[in-house]
């Protein structure tokens, strides 16, 4: 842990200098120079035109594509899918089924049968694979029964299944089949979902653990077994299969040996190569992380990277399907959803390499981040797509962190600020952002949003951005938020917002039956995690670089964290939910992440009705707490400031944050679109009944185990009626349904003052600081263990952490 703490002041200090040597916002510093590649892919976008839930198993054959597809038919009474193949021409036209393709087994008289192909793909020959399930059934119905009173579903009996490989022509025409589902019954589950063809034509099935490896006329070779289980079977560049799996050095490729009938050549690969597919050519195979797509030398073994998906104009959000075909170019696949119509589209996307210096000139900015956010990857695409003048190009530093070594990443990010090569942009979710502002390496946002004509700071949530702020500088902004806080029934609780540690621990003393009273799952050390990155700001003053460890408050938080176990092991019978905690009195308290209206309407529901937002403990008795979504900083380093400004006030616009699916789960940051926002959760829906009523539809239902109806804890257990009832205060019977569920309806003016008052209360940030958090861990197992006192512990962590903070101050 030391010498954690040394490489953190060391990087820290040479962090200062690094960044205030590239502080001079000129693009052409020959110090520090852009390294551009020579060659970058450019992607071309055809929508497919072609009715079905799925695309899966693209492969090429001669100059067609063939893929297979999940098909909803509509026409029956109930949901029903089929699969089926087709073939397209590689500019995405000329979709059409494979002719002469049908699932078709002999059946029992008056059966019925669900077919699917679990995996399809070609050999070297030009011939297509297939493998099918097929599942027979009937109803037996007696006599008697009546479709509108009786459900079919109550008769319903499995009969066989039966499990298949078929080799097809190009049309789909049967060319052999071979019946595996001796195979199947030799297993206790049976599920063929990985599927490969070697380069002498021998089949791989994948199942579970098991790897059955067959001729190419389909008698049975050899089985091979995996300690884990089968993520994917890839076709190498030699024809050799491999398959995934994970070693005690991490993850690995494993070669199956045909020769031998045994595992071959294992090949180390990224453990965050989440998608792997078969190469061609120079490479062994390719692999994406979800920001990259890179391919490995067959020659050397290398790692190149391709590209980059987003700098190439494509989210890889929803990419499946990669092929490299021979002349170089990348195909894939991608889908789309219309939030207008619900519906899903297709594309079919071809990335060719162009030289660099083709591209039209802009200038690129670029952002630094530890995992983009999903929600920015939209904007991003949008901004380079449209803006004439500049585009944002993307580097993820998580792509060198390891298992072993999680902060690989941010050590190379620091690495990279000390030679010179400095981002334009932050993306600051998990990076050290109050080191970067106290350290002033960071803009204020507040004077380019007083001086763009389109905003003024009334266009936000004003409370949201004063609770950001540093010093009354905001070096941050971001289109979505949270607010967290711990909630609790105000008979229980006291009905006024806030309280101190003193007041905390009174409630705590006074309801002795809470024996989980924050949740069944708190442990020791989560407590303090939680509770210090809700509360940081409290013990911590980066700007000053001053710590507050030794207050009373903080001895106080360690002896109320050592009520809690160490570790909590499952144990499923002794299981409760939730809800069963709250309604008997074991837990009264919740930590509540808000970030939509119906959310803080279900949490009213589960504390029977009634809800007071009390916040984390502090000393100011204010403990509602800020967690940023997709929070983007500007470096005072970044060569063109109005070109990044133009970039980051796209996702505070009120078109970005209302059109984004972003703007449901966390609150938006854009008035306009919060007013919109909580307009929509008031008003009330309907629907109109058998006899021509207008009914109020709810907008969620809560349904809860075992019958339990939701009431606050104010004195013991009763029994009633066949279901656990809580005696209390207030009931809530009446608003359960016969099934145990609590609907919720539009919300009132009552829950939106209080929820309003949560939000304009905010005054704490969400923050997390890994070295910091360690010395209060190591000072606090002493205590735990029986080494020091609370007040010791304390003592001891405020010593540690004031010479660390006043390091990276």
């Amino acid at each position: 842990m030391k010498n954690r703490q040394i490489i953190a002041t060391i990087l820290a200090a040479v962090l200062l200098t690094g960044l205030l040597a590239g502080c001079n916002g000129d693009s052409d510093d020959p110090a520090n120079p852009q390294d551009t590649p020579d060659f970058v892919y450019v992607p071309e976008t055809i929508n497919l035109t072609v009715d079905v839930e799925s695309i899966s198993y693209l492969v090429m054959v001669g100059d067609k594509l063939y893929f297979s597809a999940t098909i909803l038919d509509e026409d029956k009474e109930t949901y029903s899918y089929s699969s089926s193949l087709y073939s397209m021409n590689v500019d995405g036209t000329g979709i059409a089924k494979l002719p002469n393709y049908a699932i078709e087994y002999d059946l029992p008289e008056g059966a019925q049968s669900n077919e699917s192909i679990n995996a399809f793909c070609a050999d070297l020959d030009g011939n297509l694979w297939v493998t099918e399930q097929m599942q027979s059934f009937i109803y037996d119905l007696p006599d008697d029964f009546d479709k509108e009173v009786d459900s079919m579903w109550e008769y319903y009996q499995e009969l066989e299944s039966r499990y298949s490989v078929r080799k097809l022509d190009t049309s789909g025409a049967e060319l052999l089949s071979v019946d595996i589902s001796a195979i199947a019954e030799s297993e206790e589950y049976f599920y063929v979902n990985k599927f490969n063809i070697d380069g002498e034509g021998n089949l791989y099935i994948g199942e579970q653990q098991n790897i059955y490896v067959l001729n190419s006329t389909g008698g049975q070779e050899f089985k091979i077994e995996l300690d884990n289980w089968i993520d994917q079977l890839v076709r190498m560049s030699d024809g050799s299969i491999a398959c995934t799996a994970y070693a005690e050095t991490g993850r690995i490729l494993k070669k199956i040996d045909y020769a031998s009938r045994n595992w071959g050549e294992s090949i180390d690969i990224p453990y965050n190569a989440y998608y792997i597919y078969s190469g061609g050519g120079e490479y062994s195979f390719l692999y994406s992380d979800g920001t990259s797509l890179f391919a490995v030398l067959e020659s050397t073994g290398e790692t190149v990277r391709l590209l980059n998906w987003l700098n190439s104009g494509v989210s890889a959000d929803n990419i499946s399907n990669v092929v490299l075909l021979p002349d170089g170019r990348i195909l894939c696949t991608n889908q789309t959803w219309d939030q207008i119509d619900n519906t899903s589209r297709f594309e079919l996307i071809i990335l060719t390499s162009v030289p660099y210096d083709s591209l039209p000139e802009k200038i690129t900015l670029t952002l630094a981040c530890m995992s983009l956010d999903w929600n920015l990857r939209p904007a991003i695409l949008e901004f380079n797509k449209n803006n004439p003048n500049y585009r944002i190009e993307i580097t993820d530093y998580t792509e060198y962190s390891t298992p072993e070594a999680w902060d690989a990443g941010l050590t190379r990010l620091s690495t990279e600020i000390i030679s010179g090569n400095v981002p334009d942009l932050l993306l600051l979710n998990n990076l050290p952002y109050q080191q970067y502002a106290a350290r002033g390496l960071l803009e204020d946002f507040y004077p380019y949003i007083d001086s763009d004509s389109s905003f003024s700071r009334g266009d936000f949530m004003e409370s949201v951005f004063r609770a950001a702020e540093i010093n009354g500088k905001l070096y941050q902004v971001f289109p979505n938020f949270y607010v967290t806080t711990l909630a609790g029934h105000p008979s229980v609780l006291g009905s006024e917002p806030g309280w101190n540690m003193n007041e905390f621990m009174d409630v705590i003393r006074a309801n002795p039956q809470a024996t989980s009273p924050l949740g069944m799952y708190m442990t020791k050390e989560s407590f303090i995690n939680t509770f210090l990155a809700m509360n940081l700001g409290e013990y911590v003053d980066w700007g000053a670089g001053t710590t507050r460890f030794d207050s009373g408050e903080f001895a106080q938080m360690l002896e109320f964290a050592n009520t809690f176990p160490d570790e909590v092991v499952w144990d499923e019978d002794n299981w409760q939910s939730e809800e069963m905690l709250i309604a008997s009195g074991a837990q009264i308290i919740k930590t509540i992440w808000m970030g939509e209206f119906i959310n803080a309407q279900m949490e009213k529901a589960r504390f029977g009705g009634e809800i007071v937002y009390k916040g984390y403990p502090t000393v100011s008795r204010n403990g509602n707490s800020l967690t940023p979504y997709g929070s983007i900083a500007m470096t005072t380093s970044c060569k063109d400031k109005e070109g990044a400004w133009s970039f980051i006030r796209t996702i505070l616009s009120e078109d970005f944050q209302s059109t984004s699916l972003s703007s449901r789960g966390q609150f938006p940051t854009n008035r306009a679109v919060f007013s919109e926002m909580l307009k929509e959760a008031m008003t009330p829906e309907y629907y109109t009944d058998e006899e021509g009523n207008e009914v109020e539809t709810p907008k969620a239902t809560i349904y809860i185990d075992g019958g339990v109806n939701i009431r606050p804890y104010a004195g013991g257990i009763t029994t009633g009626g066949g279901r656990a009832v809580v005696s209390s205060v207030m009931s809530v019977e009446g608003l359960a349904d016969d099934d145990g569920g609590i609907n919720i309806y539009a919300m009132t003016e009552v829950e939106r003052d209080q929820i309003l008052s949560v939000i304009d209360s905010i005054a704490g940030l969400y923050q997390y600081d890994e070295s910091l958090m360690e010395i209060v861990l190591e000072g606090a197992r002493d205590y735990f263990n029986g080494r020091s006192s609370a007040q010791d512990a304390a003592r001891v962590i405020q010593n540690r952490a004031s010479i660390y903070i006043s390091e990276q101050s």
